[in-house]
């Protein structure tokens, strides 16, 4: 299965089809963050996928524990995935309950630029020019976005919390992808060590969530729409494993086989795209001609950074 690795374009592949399914799981939890409380959803997530990934683990013989890092690197393992799967996950849903899936996507366009900054000072990265020009055009693209003017269907208070709990999402996950490039680099030549740290990353992000909803008062209240709703477990399962089990996966192996996280977090930011067009489709959001120009000008921002 590793000789796949070597293929051309294998990380930005994987990168292109984390960001695919991880928009339609997107859409799946909006319509799921109506009725279930956003700390609920990621718990259950967190379980449900880990779940997919113990099965994943027994059919394909991966073994359950690799000592192929040091204590220093299982430290960065462990605190990406706190920071991304935990908390992150917890403001994202959050966010996306308040402020809707179109919004979120635009939003979480600005990571590759936090991406960018935090792996200058951290790993010392540095983009070629028609990199640079392909980072520039996309965030072009994002501010036109962000200007246009939607205050008539959301309350000013809702907009300016959502947007502030996604834009701190981003920075928690952004600093755990970066710390733990360098983990990921030790392991481009095994898929298998790759979806690994994977489960490994999730499995504190899955501890924080219970931990965090184990504290609340109304933990009975908080549990009640999931009553004899099928439906709403069908949701879960569905945006779980597309989404933390699939999509996540995808995102550490084109991660591990991107050289330059700025990149691949670029080509992550396509879910805007598909994002855009399903909550337009599927849950009615509106769609202008503003946005799709801004869509199609990330679309030429990708292409200049991928092409090699």
């Amino acid at each position: 299965m590793d000789y796949i690795i070597k293929l051309n374009y294998f990380g930005e592949f994987c990168a292109l089809m984390a960001a695919l399914c991880w928009s339609i799981a997107v859409i799946v939890f909006k319509s799921a963050s109506n009725t279930i409380p956003p700390i609920l959803i990621v718990a259950l997530k967190n379980s449900i996928a880990l779940i997919f990934f113990i099965i994943t683990f027994i059919v394909f013989d991966i073994p359950f524990w690799h000592d192929a890092f040091s204590n220093f690197d299982y430290l960065k393992i462990v605190l990406s995935g706190l920071l991304g799967m935990g908390l992150g996950d917890i403001l994202f849903i959050t966010a996306l309950s308040r402020i809707g899936a179109n919004r979120v996507a635009i939003v979480n366009c600005f990571e590759p630029a936090v991406i960018y900054i935090i792996s200058i000072f951290i790993l010392g990265t540095v983009l070629t020019m028609q990199q640079l020009i392909g980072f520039s055009v996309v965030i072009i693209s994002l501010f036109i976005i962000s200007y246009e003017n939607d205050y008539d269907d959301i309350a000013l208070t809702d907009k300016r919390s959502g947007l502030f709990m996604q834009i701190m999402a981003i920075i928690l996950s952004s600093i755990g992808i970066v710390i733990i490039k360098p983990v990921l680099s030790k392991v481009t030549y095994s898929i298998e060590l790759q979806i690994w740290v994977t489960v490994f990353r999730l499995f504190p992000g899955f501890i924080f969530a219970w931990m965090v909803f184990l504290i609340q008062n109304n933990k009975s209240d908080l549990i009640k729409p999931l009553k004899n709703n099928s439906v709403m477990i069908g949701k879960l399962i569905l945006s779980s494993g597309l989404g933390t089990f699939i999509a996540l996966s995808f995102w550490i192996i084109g991660y591990a086989n991107i050289e330059k996280p700025p990149v691949a977090s670029i080509i992550g930011q396509t879910s805007v795209i598909f994002i855009s067009i399903l909550s337009w489709y599927i849950l009615k959001e509106k769609i202008s001609r503003l946005r799709i120009f801004s869509m199609l000008l990330a679309i030429l921002g990708v292409l200049l950074i991928t092409i090699k």
